[in-house]
Parts: C-alpha cells; sequence; structure tokens
C-alpha cells in the first residue's frame, strides 16, 4: 500500500510540473499537414484546476484492489510528493519494521533459550542416568551368611577340590578356601560405618521373627551331590526337602528387613541355596590361558555324593574386604544364634549323658594306667604278691585307682 502511495504522489508531481511551468507541445486536429504540431502555453489557473483534477482522480482509482483516501486539500508541494504522507505512518513503519525485527530476535533468542534448556536437560538426565547406573554397579562388600562347621562337608569339599586338581593343577585359585566356606542369603553395598551399623542393628532385630518362623526347631540342611552354573561355579548341592522352603523363607524375611532400612535393592525370588566350591571368578587371568570352564568330568565321581548334614546355629554379617579372621574366616561385623536350645544351657538328659561319658573316660585312662605301671613293676599280672593272697594287692591298687579317677573330675 504505501508503494502504491509512492507511485501515485510521484505521477501528480510530474504531471504538475509539466503542467504549471512547462512548454507543453500539443498535436493539433486543425495542422495542415501530418505530423505538424502547435506549440503553446497554457493558461495557469487552467493548468493547475486540470492537475488538481488528474491528481484527484489518481487518488480515487483503486490500485492492487485497494481504495485509496483521497488527498488532503491544499497544494502538494513536488518535493515532498514522493515521500509518505506524513511523519506518523513514517513512524509506524519503522514501528512495524522494529517489531517485526524484534520479534525475529526473540524468536531467534527462545530458539537458543529452547536449545540450551534441551542441551541442560540431556545433561541432567545423563547425569541421573550415569547416577543411577553407577548406584546398580556398585559391587556388593558384605553378606550375610550360614558359616559351614560340618567337619564331614568339609573334608568332602576337600576330597572334591584335590580332585578337580589332579586333572587341571591351573584351578588352584579357583578354589574357595575351607575355613570361608558358606552359604549366601544376601548381598548388599554398606558404603560407611553408618550403614554398616544399620544392617547389624537389622539382623539383631530379625531374631524374634526368625525363631517364630523356624518354631523354636533346629533348621537342618543336608547336602548332596556336585552341580554348576554354566560351568562357572561349582557347588554341592541342597538336596529336596522341607528345609529348602524354610530356608527360602529365612532369606526372604532378611531382605524385606534390610530393604526397610534402605540397605537392599531387589528380593530373594532369585535366591538359590548352594555351597560354593570353585569359581572362575576368583582367577580372572585363567580366561587368558585359555581355562573358561570348568570340565564336568573333573568331579564327576562326585555327582550323586552326599557331603553331610549342617544345622544353622548361626546368621553373620561379613565383609568381604576386611581381612580375615584367625581361623580363616570372613571378618564378621555381628552373628545372631539360631535354633533351639543353647549349647550353654544343656538340659538334664543331656547332662546325664556328658557325666556318664566323663566317668567312663576317667576310668578307662585309669585302668589303663594300672596295667602299665604292674608291667613296669613285676612284668604280670601277679608278679610281687604274696602266696596264698593272690588278690591282696589288688584291692588297695584299685582304690588307688579310684582315688586317681575321683582326682581327674
Amino acid at each position: 500500500m504505501h508503494l502504491s502511495r509512492l507511485l501515485v504522489g510521484l505521477a501528480s508531481s510530474r504531471l504538475r510540473i509539466l503542467l504549471l511551468g512547462a512548454p507543453t507541445t500539443i498535436k493539433s486536429p486543425q495542422a495542415s499537414g501530418p505530423g505538424q504540431v502547435i506549440t503553446s502555453k497554457m493558461d495557469p489557473d487552467k493548468a493547475a484546476s486540470a492537475a488538481a483534477s488528474l491528481e484527484a482522480a489518481f487518488h480515487n482509482c483503486p490500485r492492487d484492489g485497494v481504495k485509496e483516501k483521497p488527498p488532503s486539500e491544499g497544494p502538494i508541494d513536488p518535493e515532498k510528493a514522493s515521500e509518505p504522507e506524513s511523519p506518523k505512518e513514517n513512524e509506524a513503519l519503522e514501528t512495524m519494521e522494529t517489531g517485526a525485527s524484534n520479534k525475529s530476535t526473540a524468536k531467534q533468542e527462545s530458539r537458543k533459550a529452547n536449545r540450551k534448556r534441551g542441551r541442560r536437560a540431556d545433561g541432567e538426565q545423563d547425569a541421573e542416568k550415569t547416577k543411577k547406573k553407577k548406584k546398580q554397579t556398585q559391587r556388593p562388600n558384605y553378606f550375610v551368611s550360614i558359616p559351614i562347621t560340618n567337619t564331614q562337608i568339609r573334608s568332602a569339599v576337600t576330597e572334591v577340590q584335590e580332585a578337580v586338581l589332579e586333572r587341571e593343577p591351573r584351578l588352584a585359585r579357583a578354589m574357595i578356601p575351607v575355613p570361608t566356606l558358606h552359604i549366601t542369603l544376601l548381598v548388599t553395598h554398606l558404603a560407611h560405618q553408618e550403614q554398616v551399623d544399620l544392617a547389624a542393628a537389622a539382623l539383631t532385630q530379625a531374631g524374634p521373627s526368625l525363631a517364630e518362623l523356624l518354631g523354636g526347631a533346629e533348621l537342618a540342611l543336608p547336602f548332596s551331590g556336585v552341580a554348576h552354573f554354566r560351568n562357572n561355579v561349582v557347588f554341592a548341592a541342597l538336596a529336596p526337602g522341607p528345609h529348602t522352603g524354610a530356608l527360602r523363607s529365612l532369606a526372604e524375611l532378611l531382605c524385606g528387613r534390610f530393604e526397610e532400612r534402605g540397605l537392599l535393592e531387589g528380593d530373594a525370588r532369585g535366591f538359590e541355596p548352594h555351597l560354593t566350591i570353585m569359581k572362575l571368578s576368583r582367577a580372572p587371568k585363567l580366561r587368558s590361558q585359555g581355562i573358561k570352564r570348568v570340565d564336568p568330568s573333573f568331579y564327576s565321581d562326585y555327582t550323586s555324593r552326599f557331603f553331610g548334614e549342617q544345622t544353622v546355629a548361626r546368621l553373620d554379617l561379613c565383609s568381604m574386604l576386611k581381612k580375615k579372621q584367625q581361623d580363616g574366616y570372613y571378618h564378621t561385623e555381628t552373628s545372631l544364634p539360631l535354633g533351639g536350645r543353647r549349647r550353654s544351657e544343656p538340659d538334664e538328659a543331656e547332662l546325664v549323658r556328658i557325666s556318664k561319658r566323663l566317668v567312663d573316660d576317667a576310668v578307662s585312662r585309669a585302668v589303663q594306667q594300672y596295667k602299665q605301671e604292674r608291667l613296669q613293676n613285676g612284668g604280670g599280672p601277679n608278679a610281687g604278691q604274696p602266696p596264698g593272697n593272690p588278690d591282696g594287692d589288688a584291692a588297695p591298687k584299685t582304690r588307688d585307682a579310684n582315688g586317681a579317677a575321683d582326682s581327674r573330675k
């Protein structure tokens, strides 16, 4: 629209100049010959009137489908005919251009801000993912276990390990030390001593619930046969029976107590009780030596072997990283006794059995000592006895033996 006004103003100013100031050459119909023209100067008043009429006609004529307003009354300055009609329109035009420019700049800044926010959001999401991943991949450093103290089971495990080492000596570093044999109930990562104390308290406070779960009875775990996990972990298998369900319930209860305190993520649904004998993860360099699995033929003679029965006497909260105890077992933060009566509080029948065994042992030792003394003194059972009284010395000796037995109690 502004361009149309500019063109109209320019045309009007040129027409006014032609009509008012310049001599006009027109073609006269009365000319005697073709091509002849008459040059005359138009009357100024008539020229001004004609220019005004033409200018009004130009303004009233629609251009590009837009009806323009008629020009304001008064003479038009030819020098200003090509400029906008008023300073307000010029200011409005500049304002519109400035607004468009500002809007474009604002859009660009908005896009940049959105990109920055997007990058920041992506960075925060990546950081959160990294943090979660790091938290998920924290290596366990503590575990709750049932220690294996049965000498029959320990001897059978030693026998299996020796049989495997005869076939492949390089597996020595993959063997589980016999003093550390245990059944793992749960593993966790405790970042500082405060969490260790919380875990110890959780285990201790679970005592009454575990005793109620077991009904005051002892939990015995029989192990029979050798199995494996993907030929990387070899273990003594837990024989099937009702004890398996009780052990799973025990593990689930402990996991729940640890989860309540934020010390464990997950549950015990993947719990698979077993007694590890060897595992390749203890010796990562074996893989570079070509040992990527434990050949089942190495322990095939023990696949149906009965290892023994372990009574669950206690649960231990153990550290994987701290120095082991003098007996070779893991460093134990705390222990929770389990089972029936404590061994420090035997019943009357057990006291009678213990007393009888002690008396029998004392009498047996006294008899052996008496026989050795008789042999050293005379070389025979009747040596040094007066005739006619073969048993004369027997009574005093017997009394001495009984006196010695009494003193040993």
